[in-house]
């Protein structure tokens, strides 16, 4: 729950207090200063409470501990600290797609810039916190999405092709694909990319999985869709030209690039793993990904408009 106004202003005075006292004696400065009268004592333990059950509970527990953290940040670091709290625990509808909504400090939302302001942060601050917040999230729910991609193909393919689907990535993310298909003499190495957004594909590629791509004809990379329970709704298999042509490009030995974020469209995308041996039979197979009305059945990627 976001606090009311009053007390967020309260758990930035807690902040500054913190950082060169225990609670106790900030406790009894605040009910004895007329600095801190403008608040009431119930805005102020409220605030209290609220810290200790927000991100606040990952700094030291013990007093003096907490204050040598706190002592050690500046006052814009804590109330920037203390905007990323809220922001995490509100948690709203645009965060997840921060880096294409909100590009600059003129693309602020409602909710940060009242926050701001209310801890007399600039817009400047707020950014920074945006980006902060929105960058720790995604690295842990990419993680999550990408192995819940893994291993939902997995189990599609194991079910048509028992015995013959290595998901090496579980114990080794080396190869520069994730799973090996051996199938009719042929093993096929597969890059898996998961997404839960429509109408946009995002997805980071190392230069090893980039080059390992280049160089190995049986490389794919495959996109799963996954619906908001991370089941998989769809597949498809992303031309490899499109990687190349979007890839960067070393300017100078002194620096080369080692991962890149792709942001393409339906144009890039082949509906469906078609150059695997899926056969001619009627069964929709695993999750009912299986395309029908086609001579080769294989999963169908219905994710975003082929216009796109």
């Amino acid at each position: 729950m976001i606090p009311a106004e009053g007390v967020i202003v309260a758990a930035a005075r807690w902040l500054e207090l913190l950082g060169r006292s225990t609670e106790l004696q900030a406790s009894i400065l605040i009910r004895s200063s007329s600095r801190y009268t403008d608040l009431t004592p119930t805005q102020y333990s409220t605030a209290l409470e609220w810290l200790h059950s927000m991100s606040w509970t990952r700094l030291p527990k013990s007093s003096l501990d907490r204050s040598q953290t706190l002592g050690t940040m500046t006052s814009q670091s804590k109330r920037e600290y203390l905007l990323a709290s809220l922001l995490g625990a509100a948690d709203p509808p645009w965060l997840e797609n921060a880096d294409v909504l909100v590009h600059s400090s003129d693309d602020l939302p409602q909710d940060i810039e009242r926050w701001s302001e209310i801890l007399g942060l600039s817009p400047a601050s707020g950014l920074r916190v945006i980006r902060r917040v929105s960058g720790k999230i995604d690295l842990a729910r990419r993680a999550q999405v990408g192995s819940a991609g893994e291993v939902a193909l997995c189990a599609l393919l194991e079910a048509k092709w028992p015995g013959a689907i290595n998901h090496v990535a579980a114990t080794d993310d080396g190869f520069g694909y994730d799973i090996s298909a051996s199938l009719q003499e042929v093993e096929w190495h597969l890059e898996v990319k998961s997404t839960t957004r429509r109408g946009r594909l995002s997805f980071f590629l190392s230069r090893h999985e980039f080059e390992t791509g280049l160089a190995d004809s049986h490389w794919k990379l495959l996109v799963v869709g996954l619906d908001d329970a991370l089941e998989a709704s769809c597949v498809a298999e992303v031309d490899k030209s499109a990687l190349r042509q979007f890839a960067p490009a070393d300017r100078t030995t002194a620096a080369s690039w080692e991962s890149a974020k792709y942001d393409l469209g339906g144009r890039h995308l082949v509906p469906g793993l078609t150059f695997l041996p899926w056969g001619d039979e009627a069964d929709v197979g695993a999750h009912g990904l299986l395309a029908t009305g086609t001579s080769n059945r294989s999963p169908h990627f219905a994710w975003m408009p082929k216009s796109s």
